[in-house]
């Protein structure tokens, strides 16, 4: 069965980069998926794609089988919970 694991603790200091790995057992990864979740509201939709990415202050660099959420310039605002998530494909196709 196919797993994707990541760490439970990432610290980091105020200015500073943040990253956090996520690996995956996927052999036909398509997409990952990066989430923020604060709790009491629903997850958010941080950055996605088959490829590294950036979104505002979040880089996603992408491996076959990891992927890390890079957070430039770390602020006391983003601790939270961050998520990922891996899209398989069926046979290789999308």
């Amino acid at each position: 069965k196919d797993q994707v694991s990541q760490p439970s603790t990432v610290a980091s200091s105020e200015g500073a980069v943040a990253e956090i790995f996520c690996n995956h057992s996927v052999s036909n990864a398509y997409d990952f998926f990066w989430y923020l979740h604060f709790p009491g509201r629903a997850p958010r939709l941080l950055v996605k794609g088959s490829r590294p990415s950036q979104q505002g202050r979040y880089n996603m660099t992408y491996e076959r089988f990891s992927s890390s959420l890079l957070i430039l310039q770390v602020q006391e605002a983003d601790a939270a919970v961050y998520y990922c998530a891996v899209e398989g494909t069926e046979a290789g196709n999308p």
